[in-house]
């Protein structure tokens, strides 16, 4: 049973590995005592003694469901390099992934998700890579057809998957009801469009705002050099006012993940989200 806001049924959940790496058990009842109502569960940084979506047998996906009662696993995340040029790293990855695919329904996990890549890509990488995004993404899926898993890619502003309009034609390409869209909206916010954030949110919400059904929330400062550094929400350089006007028009029943939690500000990041959605 997922619990519901009594002013409307936006869901409020948190990435479960920001709380450690324990039993299941062990680590859904330190989110439920927080108060979060939903998870982003990644296996091999959430759950002790398993390494991978590989490593989740029959009988640890009853366990697993059972710890989670009450809680919506939102994403099962299975973070993989779709762009590696690596070809023994790309069956890995793969493997990883339809591993995850393959397991989703049984958890209960509504979404798949992953980034398109590892690490910072350079423009010039960006171009290249993207046809091999949308042939491995196109394949994975289809294997998401076999077992009636829904897939949820995430744009990232360093990453090949990169901006907007990039997602759109991801989107347009594939023309897949499997496919979803996890919105970050710091991962997509570049120093240089801090002041103009506003205008970047309407874009993307014009672009794929219709496939997402995921938002992950954070906040953060930029640094002079390098990606954000995180911080409490509410003290950074986030405005989330054109977000949470769409999102009650458009999407008022989608599960909004915190993001790089921190266990002695959980609660306070909470009330924030609530009161900031209400």
């Amino acid at each position: 049973m997922i619990l519901y806001l009594e002013d409307g049924n936006l869901k409020f959940g948190v990435r479960a590995h920001d709380f450690g790496k324990y039993d299941a058990k062990i680590l859904a009842d330190k989110i439920r005592k927080t108060g979060f109502e939903a998870v982003h569960l990644a296996v091999k940084k959430s759950l002790s003694g398993m390494n991978g979506n590989i490593d989740v047998r029959q009988e640890d996906i009853g366990y697993i469901k059972d710890a989670f009662c009450g809680i919506e696993i939102s994403v099962l995340g299975s973070y993989i390099d779709f762009t590696t040029d690596d070809e023994d790293a790309w069956k890995k990855h793969r493997d990883e992934f339809v591993a995850a695919l393959k397991i989703s329904k049984p958890l209960g996990a509504l979404y798949v998700g992953s980034e398109s890549s590892y690490g910072e890509v350079d423009m010039e990488n960006k171009v290249r890579l993207f046809p091999k995004l949308i042939k491995r993404l196109d394949d994975v899926l289809n294997e998401a057809d076999k077992y009636d898993a829904y897939v949820a890619m995430e744009p990232v502003a360093s990453h090949t998957l990169y901006n907007a309009d990039l997602t759109a034609e991801m989107i347009n390409t594939l023309n897949s009801k499997r496919l979803k869209i996890i919105f970050d909206p710091l991962n997509v916010l570049t120093k240089e469009r801090v002041d103009s954030q506003e205008t970047l949110w309407r874009e993307c919400i014009d672009a794929f705002g219709k496939e997402v059904e995921i938002i992950h929330l954070k906040d953060g400062v930029f640094p002079d050099k390098g990606r954000h550094l995180p911080c409490k929400l509410g003290e950074g350089i986030m405005r989330y006012d054109v977000i949470k006007d769409w999102l009650k028009k458009e999407k008022p029943d989608i599960s909004i993940i915190r993001e790089e939690e921190r266990d002695e500000y959980a609660k306070e990041d909470l009330a924030f989200m609530k009161n900031l959605f209400s």
